[in-house]
């Protein structure tokens, strides 16, 4: 075998190694999650351990961020927040809520809203894209109302690489719980 035949054989076998080891490097399903609890807040939810948190101040509607890294461009996010939302029913909640988006986000463009349930609580998930310069991201929004309270729940990824995070997602929306 010639010289020239081992270089090609060599630099093909170098870029197959690369391409097989850039595709697994993406974002996989974390090996186990650990609960957040805000006992004074009233709820819980599961999060990827190692994921960062960040906690918000009293009068801030948003209650918990988990983010994906703690530094970064293009964050993964996971995030609950509650309102004052007494004499709404949960339609009017999530369609305000679901109303403001075109204001707040730049290049909002709904996808689908659905309803369901998480742990017997009647809830209304919303799917939309929006951009904040330069990333589009794909967001899910989870609205849900009890006694008087609205809950959202959100999960945010750019829409690039979405997918590989719905099975994260939805381990965390499933395990949100309120507790009485």
């Amino acid at each position: 075998m010639s010289k020239k035949s081992v270089l090609i054989i060599t630099i093909l076998a170098l870029i197959v190694t690369l391409s097989i080891t850039y595709v697994s490097c993406g974002p996989s399903e974390p090996s186990e999650f650990v609960t957040y609890i805000d006992e004074a807040v009233g709820f819980s939810i599961e999060y990827p351990d190692g994921w960062h948190i960040e906690t918000h101040k009293e009068s801030s509607d948003v209650k918990v961020s988990i983010w994906e890294k703690e530094f970064g461009l293009n964050p993964v996010c996971i995030m609950v927040a509650k309102y004052a939302a007494s004499g709404h029913s949960l339609e009017s909640f999530s369609e305000f809520q679901i109303g403001v988006l075109p204001d707040i986000a730049e290049d909002y463009v709904p996808i689908s809203t659905e309803e369901f349930t998480i742990n017997g609580i009647p809830a209304i998930k919303h799917i939309h894209t929006s951009t904040i310069s330069p990333t589009t991201y794909k967001s899910v929004r989870v609205y849900l109302l009890s006694n008087g309270t609205g809950w959202i729940l959100g999960f945010n990824s750019p829409k690039k690489s979405f997918d590989s995070y719905k099975s994260t997602f939805n381990i965390s929306l499933n395990s949100f719980s309120l507790l009485e």
